[in-house]
């Protein structure tokens, strides 16, 4: 066995029982005939064994080494295909609109190689995972299981999150996707992750229009970025092709799921587990306190790949014990559940009021409370999932210190608190502006004052001007998470998370085309009439607030 299989598998906490061979650059035709170069790892010893299929728009060999290798090592030939247009395969990468076929093509490619013993378990985080989804309702009974992890079945619900763009996300992204387009651009991109610095800078993030920020990130036209932001809205027919959503009742076989409470997809990727386990499909989720890209998190879906290889290839018994293991933050602890979201919670209603606490009483009938929200100097993300390496948890206090952000705020907790499910917001808003955005954050305050958000989400409404306070719903980031006695719990309000969301630039321009900039007017409201509550999913055992 040669030295680098060894550590490979070691760094991962396995044994690795066989060496391996590799196969690089085989020419694999897609349905219409393009060739999609593809890796195979072999596993020494054995002629035929299962198979594990891998399709990456980012390059073969860095999944080589993280999972080509150790699968491997396991005794499973491992097959990694670069998508279409990268990495050497034919064809121009169009994100989303190829994977279903070609992916199709390459279980086929699978099913006529001499290693193949009848089985195919598919495996990938992120866009892998995608890719996954695109297969998974027209693969045949050939492919017995899915493990994804850090991912969801329909990208356009992430793109346009709450109505308005996860601009800095989708940008981002974009910037990578060009990078690895060219030798220069996988050194620059590298050089940039490796010292962490920002892929996009302030100044070119704010610029208008945001549809032309393809060309200012990558110094030129990208197709995707112009049909995304021509087609920029999660409702418009043109994404139907590309979402999955709708093929999980059709799902039959055993899927895995690894996520983490900071990454970007959580919310999309606890729906689609909601989806499988209400269509009856043996499904399992675990989500630990992990963000995108983290060691921690690839650590965790290798591990619980090649348990779930254990129980439905080799017949072997579960390490797993439950279909859903969340890891607690600030308890450190992991608590395991039949569903999601958990049946033992309960719902916890706390009202805002307008001194600024936030407390389970209505407050008295009151007028509302009302701050300006500037799109010239927006109100800024600070932490929160992102797909940068970035704090995720941080001082809010700085934050809380705007004009154009509200905080309401508990006593102090007799006991500990756990949280675990969908926090949710119920506004009773106006706005001067013909629409509006309201971003809800929920934050853990310490004893000495210190502020950390927990989650946070943001929603884009129609408020005509002139018209009465309406009732906004936000459904915040899942998430489970204990707020310790002593601590006190707090929700901000404001209108902004720039450059995480798009900003609302107030005149009702399109998101993509508007360039004009106007400050509006922003009211919460409170009382019985048009109550502002919170409501957070508490553990009954930990319901003291």
């Amino acid at each position: 066995m040669s030295p680098l299989v060894y550590l490979l598998a070691k760094r991962l906490g396995l044994t690795p029982r066989h060496g391996v061979s590799v196969r690089r650059d085989v020419r694999v035709p897609a349905e219409d005939g393009a060739v999609m170069l593809t890796d195979v790892y072999m596993p020494k010893g054995l002629a035929r064994a299962p198979t594990v299929l891998i399709r990456s728009p980012y390059g073969r060999r860095p999944f080589g080494f993280s999972m080509g290798w150790p699968f491997a090592s396991q005794g499973y030939v491992t097959v990694i295909q670069s998508c279409r247009g990268t990495a050497g395969s034919e064809g121009e990468f169009d994100p989303h609109h190829h994977e279903k076929s070609d992916g199709l093509a390459a279980v086929e490619w699978v099913k006529a190689q001499p290693f193949f013993d009848g089985t195919i378990v598919t495996y990938g985080p992120s866009y892998l995972g995608y890719n996954q989804w695109a297969i998974a309702a027209a693969a045949g009974p050939e492919v017995k299981a899915m493990s994804m992890q850090l991912t969801l079945s329909d990208f356009s619900q992430m793109n346009y999150a709450g109505g308005s763009l996860q601009l800095h996300g989708v940008l981002s992204w974009t910037f990578i996707v060009h990078s690895l387009e060219s030798t220069l651009g996988r050194l620059r991109l590298g050089a940039y992750m490796g010292l962490r610095l920002a892929t996009i800078s302030q100044r070119s993030i704010r610029k208008l229009p945001i549809a032309a920020l393809d060309e200012e990130v990558t110094g030129r036209r990208k197709k995707f970025w112009r049909d995304w932001m021509e087609h920029c809205s999660a409702d418009d027919p043109w994404w139907q092709s590309m979402s999955f959503e709708g093929t999980i009742p059709e799902i039959r076989r055993p899927c895995s799921f690894v996520s983490g409470w900071h990454d970007v997809f959580t919310p999309w990727s606890l729906r689609d587990f909601e989806a499988l386990q209400k269509a009856g499909a043996p499904v399992r989720i675990q989500i630990g306190p992990w963000r995108h890209q983290d060691a921690g998190a690839e650590h965790a879906g290798i591990h619980d790949a090649l348990d779930l290889l254990a129980e439905h290839v080799r017949g072997q018994p579960s390490a797993r014990s439950a279909p859903v293991e969340l890891y607690v933050m600030q308890a450190d602890q992991w608590r395991r559940f039949d569903s999601w979201p958990p049946r033992e919670t309960e719902r916890r209603v706390l009202h805002l009021q307008p001194d600024g606490g936030l407390a389970p009483q209505a407050p008295v009938e009151s007028g509302p409370v009302t701050y300006r929200y500037d799109p010239a100097d927006p109100t800024p993300s600070v932490g929160g999932p992102a797909l940068p390496k970035v704090p995720h948890t941080v001082d809010n206090r700085a934050l809380e210190a705007r004009s154009d952000v509200l905080c309401f705020t508990t006593g102090v907790l007799e006991q500990d608190l756990d949280v675990i499910g969908v926090p949710a917001a119920e506004l009773h808003v106006q706005s001067s502006a013909p629409s509006a955005d309201f971003f809800v954050r929920l934050c853990d305050v310490d004893e000495g004052g210190v502020s950390r958000n927990v989650c946070d989400f943001l929603q884009r409404v129609a408020l005509p001007p002139g018209g009465g306070p309406q009732r906004v719903r936000v459904e915040l980031w899942p998430t489970a998470y204990r707020f310790a006695r002593g601590h006190r719990v707090r929700v901000q309000v404001s209108s902004g998370a720039f450059p995480r969301w798009a900003r609302n630039l107030g005149t009702g321009e399109s998101l993509p085309a508007g360039t004009t900039m106007r400050a509006a007017q922003q009211s919460v409201h409170f009382g019985s009439t048009h109550p502002s509550v919170l409501s957070l999913p508490v553990c009954p055992d930990t319901a003291g607030a």
